[in-house]
């Protein structure tokens, strides 16, 4: 599983991380990736002292770790691309691998 966690510096009140998430989705759909390969994509929201959060989670799960960062790399090309189009500041971490015991 690959995982990456992408925060937006200057993004407007989340419509613009809701427009993204929709564009990143239907991305994925156009990438007709085998069945046993799953793209996960959510809003990042965390508590502390109130609900808060500006981003994004993108979870790569599939068998071979080449495709998992294949797939990721589109993913991120499309999130820079739209946040260029739209002057968003991101800040990322990159795809990390967790074993599976």
């Amino acid at each position: 599983m690959g995982c990456r966690e992408v925060h937006f510096i200057n993004a407007s009140k989340g419509t613009q991380v809701d427009a993204l998430i929709q564009k990143l989705k239907e991305t994925v759909d156009a990438m007709e990736l085998p069945s046993e390969y799953n793209v996960r994509i959510y809003r990042n929201v965390y508590a502390c002292c109130g609900v808060g959060g500006l981003g994004l989670i993108v979870e790569v799960v599939g068998p071979e770790e080449k495709k998992i960062k294949e797939i990721d790399l589109k993913t991120m090309s499309k999130i820079m691309e739209f946040c260029e189009k739209e002057g968003i500041d991101v800040g990322y971490h990159d795809i990390e691998k967790y074993e599976t015991i």
